[in-house]
C-alpha cells in the first residue's frame, strides 16, 4: 500500500501509524505536542481557580520534574540514544514532545560530549507572558530552572545547568532565553 498523506478517504478498520508518509506523521507529532503544552496550560488555570496560584505554582513545578524523568526515557528508548553525558541530554531533548521543534526555536551550541549552550529564541510562554512580567519571570526563573534541572538529572545528577539569561530585559530582538549545561 502506498503511504497515505492524509485521512481523507474512507474509513479502515486495520489502519496504523505505519500508512502515513513520514511528512503526514511530522503533522500529527506536531498536533500531539501543542496538546501537551496548551493541556498544561488548561490544568494550571483550573488549578488556580480552584487552589490558587501559589498551589497552582507549586503542582505545576511538581508536574513537570515529575514527567521529565519519563519524557526523557520514552524519547532515548525510541530514538535508540544510549549515554549519560550533556550530549545524551541535548541529544533527547532535541525530540521531546514538550520542547517540541517548530514550537520552539531553539539553537543548540554542542561544545563537547559535557558541555552545551541552549539558545531559545522563540518560546510561545516568553512571548504570551512579555507583558506580563511577574509571571513570566516566574515561570522562566522558577518554573523552567527547575523543571530543567529535573530533565538534566534524568540523563545524569551531575549535569549542573546554569541560566545565563532568563526572563525580559528590554534589549531589542531580545531572546527569550540562553541555557548552560556542564558536567565538570
Amino acid at each position: 500500500m502506498d503511504e497515505l498523506k492524509d485521512y481523507s478517504g474512507p474509513f479502515k478498520r486495520d489502519i496504523k501509524y505505519e500508512d502515513f508518509s513520514k511528512e503526514t506523521l511530522a503533522k500529527l507529532l506536531m498536533a500531539y505536542c501543542k496538546e501537551i503544552l496548551t493541556i498544561d496550560s488548561y490544568w494550571h488555570e483550573q488549578m488556580q481557580k480552584r487552589a490558587g496560584e501559589e498551589a497552582a505554582r507549586e503542582c505545576l513545578i511538581q508536574n513537570w520534574c515529575r514527567i521529565g524523568k519519563h519524557e526523557m526515557k520514552w524519547t532515548m528508548d525510541a530514538l535508540n540514544i544510549p549515554g549519560n553525558d550533556v550530549e545524551t541530554y541535548v541529544k533527547a531533548n532535541q525530540f521531546v514532545p514538550s520542547f517540541a521543534q517548530g514550537i520552539y526555536d531553539y539553537d543548540w551550541d554542542l561544545k563537547n560530549k559535557d558541555h552545551a549552550i541552549l539558545t531559545v529564541n522563540h518560546c510561545p510562554a516568553f512571548t504570551s507572558l512579555k507583558d506580563k512580567p511577574e509571571k513570566l519571570n516566574w515561570v522562566c526563573r522558577e518554573l523552567e530552572d527547575t523543571a530543567i534541572k529535573a530533565y538534566a538529572v534524568a540523563i545524569n545528577p551531575a549535569i549542573q545547568v546554569r541560566q545565563l539569561k532568563t526572563g525580559v530585559t528590554g534589549e531589542p530582538n531580545e531572546i527569550a532565553c540562553k541555557w548552560e549545561f556542564i558536567t565538570e
